[in-house]
C-alpha cells in the first residue's frame, strides 16, 4: 500500500461556544484501511465523526486543524457543497437506523428518495444483486417491506447497502453495531469488511467495544476526554498496550477462562479538553505531580504505535 491517504485529521479541536470538547486529535486513513476509535461513552468520538461529516449540532465548530478528504480540505466548504459530497463521497452509517428510515415508509421508496436527493439514479435490480450479495434474507422483496417489520441488525444492513449503492470513497460507522445482538453484531462487522475487501472502502468505525475493534480494524486509536492517548496497529495497541487508560479499557473485558473483569473508577472529565496535564490523573495509579502540567503530545514509543503517556508501562 502506497504512502497515499484518502483521509486526514491535522491536529482538530472542536468547540461548542468557547469550550473544548476535542483538542489536538490528528490521524491518516488510508485507502482500503479500517482504523477504529475506541473509548467510554462521554469521550468525543461521536463529536469526531460528525466533525468530519460537517454536522454542526449545539454550536459546535472546528475551530483549529482541518479535515482533508482525498487531498481536499472539506472543513473549508460551504453548505452546498459539503451536502453535495455526503453520501457520494462520505457515506454515514449511524448508531441507530431506526431513527434514519421511516418507520412506517417502504424501503424502496427511502432508497429512491435518498439517491435522488444526490442526483443519482435507483436502479432497483443493482440493489437487489447487492443484497443478494451480501446474503441478506427475502432478496426479491426486502425492498417492499417497511423498517418496522424488520429487526434491528437488518434495518443496519438495509443501511450498509443503501451508503453502497451511493458509492463513496468513505464510510463513516457511529457505534454502528452498538445495539445489536451478538449475532447481528458479527453479521455486520463482516459485511463491512467484505466491503471493504470488494470495493477498497475505508471506513472509520467508532465503538467503545475493543472485541469488535480486534475483529475489523486495522489500526486503532484510543481516545479519553477529547484527546488521542493511543494510536497505532491494531496489534501492537492490543497486545501490547502502553497508555493506563487503554490497559484499563483492556483489563474491563469479560473473556473465556479468566478473571472477573477490572471495573475502572469514575468518569472522563467533561472539561478534559481544556486542562493543561494530562485529564486522566483522576484516575490513574500512576500519576504524579509533573502529570498534572506536563502539556500533552503523543509521541511515537515504538514504530508505528503512538502513545501519550508511558507510566508503568512494566507492571502489565
Amino acid at each position: 500500500m502506497d504512502d497515499k491517504y484518502l483521509l486526514e485529521i491535522n491536529n482538530l479541536t472542536v468547540t461548542y461556544g468557547q469550550f473544548k470538547i476535542i483538542t489536538e486529535v490528528s490521524f491518516k486513513v488510508r485507502p482500503g484501511e479500517i482504523v477504529c476509535i475506541a473509548g467510554e461513552s462521554g469521550c468525543g468520538k461521536s463529536t469526531l465523526i460528525k466533525s468530519v461529516l460537517g454536522l454542526k449540532q449545539l454550536g459546535a465548530q472546528i475551530t483549529e486543524g482541518s479535515v482533508i478528504l482525498d487531498g481536499r480540505d472539506i472543513t473549508r466548504l460551504g453548505v452546498e457543497e459539503r451536502r453535495q459530497i455526503l453520501g457520494t463521497q462520505i457515506g454515514y452509517v449511524p448508531q441507530n437506523t431506526r431513527g434514519s428510515f421511516n418507520n412506517i415508509r417502504k424501503y424502496d421508496v427511502q432508497y429512491k428518495e435518498t439517491m435522488n436527493a444526490h442526483n443519482l439514479p435507483f436502479i432497483r435490480e443493482d440493489a437487489i444483486k447487492l443484497f443478494k450479495r451480501l446474503n441478506f434474507p427475502d432478496t426479491e422483496r426486502l425492498l417492499s417491506y417497511e423498517p418496522w417489520e424488520m429487526s434491528g441488525g437488518m434495518n443496519q444492513r438495509m443501511a450498509i447497502a443503501l451508503a453502497v449503492l451511493q458509492g463513496p470513497k468513505l464510510m463513516l460507522a457511529d457505534e454502528a453495531t452498538s445495539v445489536l445482538d451478538v449475532t447481528s453484531q458479527k453479521e455486520v462487522i463482516e459485511e463491512l469488511a467484505q466491503l471493504r475487501d470488494e470495493l477498497g472502502w475505508s471506513i472509520l468505525f467508532i465503538t467503545h467495544n475493543l472485541g469488535v475493534a480486534s475483529h475489523i480494524a486495522d489500526r486503532l486509536g484510543v481516545m479519553y476526554a477529547g484527546r488521542m492517548v493511543e494510536y497505532g496497529d491494531i496489534r501492537k495497541v492490543l497486545d501490547d498496550p502502553i497508555h493506563p487508560y487503554t490497559r484499563n479499557l483492556l483489563a474491563a473485558i469479560p473473556g473465556k477462562d479468566r478473571k472477573m473483569p477490572v471495573g475502572l473508577e469514575g468518569r472522563p472529565p467533561l472539561d478534559g479538553a481544556e486542562w493543561e496535564g494530562c485529564n486522566f490523573v483522576p484516575r490513574c495509579k500512576y500519576a504524579c505531580e509533573e502529570c498534572k502540567h506536563k502539556k500533552y503530545s503523543l509521541n511515537e514509543i515504538v514504530p508505528g504505535h503512538w502513545v501519550s503517556c508511558a507510566e508503568g508501562r512494566g507492571e502489565k
